[in-house]
């Protein structure tokens, strides 16, 4: 096996480990954000102030888990991120010897940074100045717009929900 063969299974495997663990942590925090408000409903039900009391630690022992979660996720999944991009940094480096009409990855790249509202993609890849500065920004780290929204802002919209919910909590007890 040649070694850009080598490198796309290694990639693929790295980002098929980065999407499961994605998967794996919305369908957690989902999960918990689902207890976090069924219990955020219970305690608002509660006309005992024990029962509510009792509710309002579990709660915060659910809330605890999640950020925990959310913090270490966050950290899991970026180092896996990371990962891809080194994978696809060395197949655009080996893609380099390679004639213009087979550098798949480089010309993705290209397509995604530069020529996504070109007409004919193909053409401007074929003409486009690859220098080394060129081919290092074609994977810089955290600048995708699809990593931008996984990877940070449903990380911070989890952590808006469970601040919410406390939030609402205390503003109704002070009422």
């Amino acid at each position: 096996m040649n070694k850009i063969a080598t490198l796309w299974q290694g990639a693929s495997y790295q980002d098929h480990l980065l999407q499961s663990y994605r998967l794996f942590h919305f369908i957690l925090q989902s999960v918990l954000l689902a207890i976090g408000s069924g219990l955020f409903i219970a305690i608002l039900i509660f006309d005992d102030t024990a029962k509510a009391s009792y509710a309002y630690v579990v709660l915060l022992v659910v809330t605890a888990l999640a950020i925990y979660l959310l913090v270490n996720m966050n950290r899991l999944i970026k180092a896996r991120a990371e990962d891809v991009d080194y994978y696809h940094n060395q197949i655009i480096e080996a893609e380099t010897i390679l004639p213009r009409e087979e550098q798949v990855l480089t010309a993705f790249k290209v397509y995604q940074k530069f020529a996504r509202f070109k007409a004919d993609s193909t053409a401007f890849f074929l003409q486009f100045q690859l220098t080394s500065e060129v081919r290092a920004q074609l994977t810089e780290k955290g600048k995708g717009h699809t990593r931008k929204i996984l990877d940070h802002y449903l990380f911070l919209a989890f952590l808006i929900l469970w601040t919410c919910i406390h939030s609402m909590l205390i503003w109704s007890w002070a009422m």
